[in-house]
């Protein structure tokens, strides 16, 4: 045979034994990575077995709507049937108030921190709304009730009526996050975001620039429908390697 034969051969086989370094390397690192994702998985499900039973309950948001005033909480609704002219009562002091009720519940036997961040306010001991912050829940505790709660102008609603008949997002919303965590460094954090928004004002029929509250509806209900809210808001968990650290447990893939 030909001596180029033989350098061809040569170099197959140098190139077959490369690749099967890469091979085998290709299967290291894919065996190391399933090693690594089953840890985490173990870390996870222990952490998440640990992680203190902390339930959120929130109600409907109220209804009939609520006019925002200085005085103090709870608002009063506005008288039934009222109606506002535009531009003339579009803004000033014709405010509306979006409001849901919540409380937090630690059934776990562990104390529990609790912060609630934007628009989570509780009543003081004025009944002025005053911003929540964080509190301690003992085992077993329940929070006082907090306040998802904003004002917002009829102007600002109006604009929330014409974003949902284009199919637009509503620009104007009450937003709030809940956090809860017990005290150590290898543990969990719960997070929730919450949402209330919706257009409960609308135009009067052929009566141009009158705003009204949504009215009862025959087969709809109340103007509760217009609301838009969860009462089951989805849980955020983060678990934590070390939380003085700042070093969180890598999220599943996919999630």
């Amino acid at each position: 045979m030909s001596e180029s034969f033989w350098v061809a051969l040569g170099s197959i086989g140098t190139a077959l034994a490369f690749g099967g370094v890469v091979w085998q390397g290709y299967l290291t690192r894919g065996a190391l990575k399933v090693s690594q994702l089953m840890t985490a998985d173990a870390i996870r499900s222990r952490l998440d077995s640990q992680a203190p039973e902390v339930i959120l309950k929130l109600n409907p948001p109220q209804w009939d709507p609520l006019a925002a005033t200085s005085s103090g909480m709870p608002c009063n609704p506005w008288p039934q049937g009222h109606t506002w002219h535009f531009p003339a009562e579009q803004d000033g002091a014709n405010r509306l108030v979006l409001q849901q009720v919540l409380v937090l519940e630690n059934l776990s036997d562990r104390r529990v921190q609790a912060r609630f961040d934007g628009d989570l306010v509780v009543a003081d001991e004025d009944r002025r709304p005053t911003a929540a912050g964080v509190i301690l829940l003992e085992p077993g505790a329940t929070s006082r009730d907090v306040y998802l709660q904003r004002e917002f102008t009829i102007k600002e609603l109006s604009e929330n009526f014409a974003a949902s008949e284009a199919g637009r997002e509503l620009p104007y919303k009450v937003l709030g996050t809940v956090t809860a965590e017990d005290d150590r460094d290898n543990g969990s954090t719960d997070r929730w975001d919450l949402v209330l928004t919706g257009c409960p004002v609308e135009p009067v029929p052929d009566r141009e620039g009158l705003w009204r509250v949504a009215p009862w509806h025959l087969t709809e209900g109340s103007g509760l429908r217009t609301l838009r809210y969860s009462l089951l808001p989805s849980r955020q968990r983060i678990h934590w390697i070390s939380r003085v650290q700042g070093i969180q447990l890598p999220a599943p893939e996919g999630a």
